[in-house]
């Protein structure tokens, strides 16, 4: 796990030159945690091993929207693992690793992580990551499948076991560095011989890959591409190879499905932030040999078609240039979706302040109706009318609803905070109208509809639906989502609002314990929303 500090520059400097950057970004990186995302994002069922700080956070954020499983990654380093890359205009790169955190896990860490495994699982190693030659013997003997991308080479792989890996994957020069022999081709032989039972590949950049399984050869020759940034396009073969292995394809298949996922990642910047979708990798695959790649539909990473600031179009101009109508300089999009204007995001900020002032005015009114009646009571009717209307009946519903307009996500999932906000203005009519004189007078089957403790419950289930719908808020945007563990927190929470709601006596007093809780959600899901907007800021400002 790395965090990647990518810096564009015109040309790679030579030794003793200084250059200006055109722009610079952060991005979440290293050679496990790309792979790992790569894989997910083509299908295959992932979880990883890693280590970390406090500020890679981020990345590990990353990974779960990826769909990787994070559980088994620490946090707890006093250094992460970071990497500066210098990005020339043509694509061309040069990285520079501090691997830090990735040095300290230990083979109690990896045995542990093995213990879930399956016979015949794929295990992938990098060479970024302490304790190579140990791990790779605990998942041979657990019968996996193993798998090592020998990178970064260095002398420390000539004592690796290849006999015991299932699969090797390197590049030119790496393949060069291991066996001394400068010809692919040849060095494909050689690391061939050295694995008779397993599959070896070789990548050869634009040009494609090559492999040997067995005495069987086999080749693709990649897709063209206008590459943008070639950071992280080998990551991306490795993992769209290896679901592709997983799911029971053959070489030739997983190379073509490896050359796609490479191949589309070097139209975005970035490591991870560029890794393409599975449907955009299926629509690619297809493709014969050789066949051209147009743009990617997620411009995240890539330059914007539009200015950022003016919306003025931009087609014509280059990252780095200034904008011809407001004069912004031109920098890759971070955002995506409808946060890609300023003016998108400048929306969804409004919103959340909305609902960070609704949730404590909810807070304020509830707390006077449950512990002191009298003090709201005894406050004039053009005071207390409005307060508590406003405060219970339309503040939240209305915060709610604005949200939902101005989030990220525009699918289904995304009009959840719309049904949340209209369940919760649904259970508070109905909290009203039970202690209206004329239902008294309903029937009994019709008063069983305005029950006290059935509009509770519909407004625990508004809360719990909109706390369900925040991690999604931000999908397809490349903002890190709301931390997965505290969103089932709060979910926990709004269940405990809805027991209440179906188990607090409401025939004499207000619900005060419900009151309460349903505060503490509400109160909870707008710091969510302030850390979201902090997330934003933050994005901006790089």
């Amino acid at each position: 796990m790395m965090i990647d500090r990518v810096v564009r520059v015109r040309a790679l400097p030579r030794a003793g030159e200084t250059v200006a950057a055109v722009s610079s970004s952060t991005f979440a990186g290293g050679k496990g945690a790309n792979q790992a995302a790569a894989a997910a994002k083509c299908g295959a069922r992932v979880r990883m091993l890693g280590r970390g700080g406090a500020d890679s956070r981020f990345i590990v954020e990353a990974l779960r929207e990826a769909g990787v499983g994070t559980w088994s990654i620490s946090l707890d380093d006093a250094a992460a693992g970071a990497a500066t890359v210098m990005v020339a205009d043509g694509g061309e790169n040069a990285i520079v690793i501090a691997p830090e955190a990735n040095t300290r896990i230990a083979i109690a860490d990896i045995e542990r992580f093995l213990k879930r495994a399956k016979q015949g699982d794929i295990v992938l190693f990098q060479n970024e990551c302490s304790c190579l030659h140990e791990g790779i013997a605990a998942a041979a003997a657990r019968g996996l499948r193993v798998w090592l991308n020998a990178a970064p080479a260095d002398a420390s792989l000539r004592a690796v076991r290849y006999e015991k890996l299932s699969g090797l994957v390197v590049n030119e020069t790496e393949a060069e560095a291991l066996t001394g022999e400068r010809d692919p081709a040849r060095a494909l032989d050689i690391l061939a011989a050295w694995m008779p039972g397993g599959t070896v590949i070789v990548t050869l950049g634009p040009k494609g890959a090559i492999a040997a399984a067995g005495t069987a050869r086999f080749a693709h020759r990649g897709f063209v591409v206008d590459a943008v940034d070639t950071v992280g396009c080998g990551d991306a073969f490795v993992g769209g190879f290896l679901s592709a292995i997983a799911q029971g394809r053959d070489v030739v298949q997983a190379l073509a499905r490896g050359n796609a996922a490479g191949a589309l990642a070097a139209l975005l910047e970035g490591a991870m932030p560029s890794l393409p979708s599975g449907s955009e990798v299926a629509a690619a695959e297809r493709l014969a040999a050789g066949a051209k790649l147009g743009a990617r539909a997620s411009g995240l990473g890539g330059k914007p078609a539009h200015c950022e600031s003016c919306e003025y179009d931009i087609s014509a101009n280059s990252i780095g240039e200034a904008c011809p109508e407001c004069g912004t300089t031109i920098m890759p999009e971070r955002f995506a979706g409808r946060w890609r204007t300023r003016r998108g995001r400048r929306r969804f900020r409004f919103a959340a302040a909305a609902f960070r002032g609704a949730a404590p005015l909810y807070a304020i009114v509830s707390a006077l109706l449950a512990f002191d009646l009298a003090l709201f009571t005894a406050m004039p009717a053009a005071i207390a009318v409005p307060l508590a209307v406003g405060g219970l009946f339309v503040a939240v519903p209305m915060a709610m609803a604005a949200v939902g307009f101005t989030a990220a996500d525009t699918s289904r999932r995304g009009r959840l905070p719309w049904i949340a906000a209209s369940m919760r203005l649904a259970g508070f009519g109905l909290l009203f109208l039970v202690n209206l004189p004329f239902a008294r007078s309903l029937p009994d089957w019709l008063r069983g509809f305005l029950d006290p403790e059935g509009a509770l419950l519909l407004i625990a289930l508004a809360d719990g639906l909109f706390v369900f719908a925040m991690p999604g808020l931000v999908r397809g945007t490349g903002v890190p989502p709301i931390s997965r563990t505290r969103a089932r927190a709060m979910l926990a929470l709004a269940a405990l609002s809805a027991w209440i709601a179906l188990n607090e006596d409401t025939s004499r007093d207000p619900p005060t314990l419900f009151f309460a809780s349903s505060s503490v959600v509400l109160i909870w899901s707008a710091l969510e929303l302030r850390r979201l907007t902090q997330r934003i800021a933050s994005m901006e400002s790089r």
